[in-house]
């Protein structure tokens, strides 16, 4: 009974989000798709293009704002824009649209590509091991991102979508709204490590693409046995 009224509750809630949304007559809102940490996302059209348009929750507005004085929505929309930007990563990365920021008058939300594919993990569960090119792609992703001072893209196997172009697997990316811990540390520790040089900006980048690796590796082991 609990988790019902909680499930329904939840789904009263995307339901007024989506109500509640104003945006220009050129973005057509559609279904919801989810609720993530931070932001509610729907589907809808932009220009004849599929699109995601992404929602801000209001404690992490404030929570950006408090922090770092900081728009969520263009905090997002700069970090996706700047590496989509890069023509070697391009297209591992979904295309930025437009963003609204809180003052723009419209709903606080960014738009960008729908992208139709499937998680990292169900890829490595589906294929039984992780495809080499993709987490080829990936080191490449984070290498050109660190090139441009940006870390903490929030690359976990569940927060990774592939689809199959020309035959491969690649990986595309389409979070970038997390704080990285370099502009938010979440202790002393953490800042002094950066501080002094003992820490890279993107070891969690790194550290979450060794995971990918090992997954595809347990995975290819459990298929043998």
């Amino acid at each position: 009974m609990i988790k019902s009224k909680t499930t329904s509750t939840q789904r009263a809630r995307e339901v007024e989000v989506q109500q509640a949304i104003t945006l220009p007559d050129e973005i057509q809102v559609g279904d919801f798709l989810g609720r993530g940490r931070r932001s509610f996302s729907f589907r809808g059209v932009y220009e004849g293009k599929d699109v995601v348009i992404k929602v801000y929750r209001k404690e992490f507005v404030e929570k950006y704002q408090r922090k770092c004085s900081v728009d969520i929505a263009e905090f997002e929309f700069e970090r996706n824009a700047t590496l989509y930007d890069v023509d070697e990563i391009k297209p591992y990365i979904a295309t930025p649209y437009r963003v609204f920021s809180r003052h723009s008058g419209f709903t606080h939300s960014f738009v960008q590509e729908y992208i139709d594919g499937i998680t990292l993990r169900q890829l490595i569960a589906q294929s039984g091991y992780l495809p080499e090119e993709v987490l080829k792609a990936g080191y490449k992703i984070v290498r050109a991102a660190e090139a441009c001072g940006i870390h903490d893209m929030d690359i976990f196997e569940e927060n990774v979508l592939a689809i199959q172009s020309a035959g491969i697997w690649i990986p595309k990316l389409y979070d970038f709204n997390m704080l990285p811990q370099h502009i938010s540390p979440p202790n002393v520790f953490v800042a002094l490590g950066i501080k002094m040089g003992l820490s890279r900006k993107s070891r969690r980048d790194y550290r979450n693409l060794r995971n990918w690796k090992r997954s595809g590796e347990q995975q290819r082991l459990a298929s043998k046995n």
